[in-house]
């Protein structure tokens, strides 16, 4: 198989996505482990140039004499030390480290034994909310990558993957030095990835395709993200290897371009808002909101991190959680306006879990009621056999049953949709004038589905394939098919069935942009000849059309056909009939004037 099939890309895509959703998960959910085994801490804090700010009273660096002005020399400190000192931690209470302090202008060694981080009453509670929000997160942007690939949402993705609330503190306890600055490398390279991935959300977010300047900002998103890593490098080393000034510059410099990148992804959003026409400005509206508090609440919470050891640990918690403000607006935004269309993954997901469950209720039903209850083992092996066979014969009409139930009692309007076009197609073959079957093939499926377009094209007499009815096509679009449509025009042939103009690009000039633009053809064979064409838009927010609805859209093809064949042989009737007429007025007139015709 070609590696660029779209099978194997859709393959790939998916390994790359699951990976990186465990990997993320798995080493974040460690942090679980300090519920029952809290973190170490030595109850003082330093700025960017290792200079003590604060001494906690009672903290093991109290007791060990150390004050504020006091600095910590990582250079004459052991290698694997560093990270613990200049993190004024350690991943278990009890741990000790060494290192050298330059007191009243006098270099001595110190060794610190941490104390328990103190929690709060509802510590196991946030631990749970805090783990549910990042699933949240992940779920979210893995699913939106998967449904929809694109740059926008492989930018959601890795937004999501970096802003989970996610420490990867634990992590470390794993593995010997220097494994934590490994660990704090990767993490910066999720972080940037998360950074650079929101800015090409910010820019595509309705704005595909991109034009003018921010087909240019997307264009250096590449060596934006290169910059980024190689300034966070230096910041690790200088916090964490070396220590010293110029820390506190590097320090401030770093919370500037957190501010910069901040103000420019707010930008970009206000900006598409403010531009936004329509259904578009109410789709962005929440996510413009969502994004604003969450970005403005993070900052803040960096700047507390870096400058307000005295911060309450339950503000950081509430910080921490407050990024639950994306993926729940976002998902709202999904699900609410649409900007995908999730209906048809839900109800299939629904479908096959009412049926896995059914199928595990019965078997444990049978193992239990004779395994358990008459012991008869063997007799239950017999009876399973026959559930087997008995589920064999019945799935498929099962599989209907409770497809029809699920659609009708969680997604009504697309279940009477399909109905509706059901009936239509039903009723095709009665249609008396081929107005009506323009109307059964445009109108009702654009009203039904709520579709921004639909045109249908007419072959005439002469062989060419004018457009008899159209919704969402304005006067300037094309009215007739020319020799540039031959290709298409072949395939539908050959096809007999609804054609994807996604893996058969179709012309892009003249025709509806946007939602309305053609994304499925659908052709009507009389015949074996191709009599009419029918082209479908998207749905009228910008989602594709799912399987459900191409399928009910089909349907109408053999009423079509029926109707275009009855309506052609009608015409054929009326034209011999009226051939006869005019053959007999003329027999008649030959007779009245006495000649015989020949």
């Amino acid at each position: 198989m070609s590696t660029n099939s779209p099978s194997s890309r859709a393959t790939l895509r998916t390994f790359v996505v699951v990976a990186l959703s465990l990997l993320v998960f798995s080493a974040g959910a460690l942090d679980m482990r300090r519920i029952w085994t809290p973190i170490g801490v030595f109850g003082y804090a330093l700025d960017g140039n290792d200079s003590v700010t604060y001494v906690k009273n009672g903290s093991p660096a109290a007791k060990a004499g150390i004050l504020v002005g006091d600095s910590v020399d990582l250079r004459a400190t052991a290698p694997q030390d560093r990270y613990y000192v200049a993190d004024a931690g350690t991943l278990e209470a009890g741990d000790s480290i060494t290192f050298a302090l330059v007191h009243n202008g006098a270099l001595r060694m110190v060794t610190l034994v941490s104390m328990p981080q103190v929690t709060e009453s509802y510590y196991t509670a946030y631990r749970i909310a805090w783990i549910t929000v990042a699933a949240l997160y992940i779920i979210l942007g893995a699913a939106l990558v998967l449904l929809r690939p694109s740059p926008i949402t492989w930018g959601f993705f890795f937004y999501c993957l970096a802003n989970t609330p996610f420490t990867f503190y634990a992590i470390t306890d794993y593995f010997p030095f220097p494994w934590p600055y490994v660990e704090f490398t990767l993490q910066l390279l999720l972080i940037t990835s998360g950074i650079v991935g929101l800015i090409v959300f910010a820019l595509c977010f309705l704005n595909e395709p991109l034009k003018g300047w921010r087909r240019s900002a997307l264009a250096a998103t590449p060596w934006l993200f290169l910059a980024l890593i190689a300034f966070d490098l230096y910041y690790l080393y200088i916090w964490g290897w070396v220590g010293g000034p110029p820390g506190e510059l590097v320090q401030r410099t770093y919370l500037g371009i957190n501010a910069v990148w901040t103000l420019v992804v707010m930008y970009l959003f206000v900006d598409t808002y403010v531009h936004a026409r329509g259904e578009d400005k109410q789709r962005i509206r929440w996510v413009v909101v969502g994004f604003g508090l969450n970005l403005i609440l993070q900052f803040v919470s960096l700047f507390l991190n870096l400058y307000v050891p005295t911060e309450p640990i339950w503000l950081a918690h509430v910080f921490q959680l407050s990024t639950v403000i994306v993926p729940l607006t976002v998902a709202y935004a999904v699900i609410k306006h649409r900007v995908i269309d999730v209906s048809f993954v839900v109800s299939r997901t629904l479908v096959y879990g009412v049926l896995t469950t059914l199928l595990v209720a019965v078997f444990s039903l049978i193992d239990w009621f004779f395994s358990d209850y008459l012991r008869l083992a063997r007799l239950g092996t017999v009876a399973e056999v026959g559930a087997v066979v008995g589920f064999g014969l019945w799935f498929n009409g099962l599989h209907k049953r409770i497809d029809s139930l699920v659609d009708a009692t969680f997604f009504r309007q697309r279940h009477r949709a399909e109905i509706q076009l059901a009936r239509n197609a039903a009723a095709l073959p009665f249609a008396t004038t081929q107005q009506h079957v323009a109307k059964a093939l445009v109108r009702e499926p654009v009203r039904a589905l709520e579709l921004a377009s639909g045109a249908l094209f007419v072959r005439g007499k002469d062989g060419v394939y004018a457009r008899e009815e159209s919704e969402g096509w304005s006067a300037a679009c094309i009215s007739r098919l020319d020799d540039s449509d031959g290709h298409l025009l072949m395939l539908l042939q050959a096809e007999n069935g609804p054609v994807s103009l996604y893996d058969h690009p179709w012309r892009k000039d003249n025709v509806p942009a946007g939602p309305a633009g053609p994304v499925l053809a659908l052709p009507i064979i009389v015949r074996r000849e191709l009599a009419a064409v029918v082209f479908y838009g998207s749905h009228i927010h910008g989602e594709g059309l799912d399987p459900d609805e191409i399928r009910a859209i089909a349907r109408l093809a053999p009423g079509a056909s029926a109707a275009y064949d009855h309506l052609g042989a009608e015409d054929m009737k009326r034209e011999v009939e009226s051939m006869k007429r005019e053959n007999d007025q003329m027999r008649t007139l030959l007779a009245e004037a006495q000649i015989q015709p020949a």
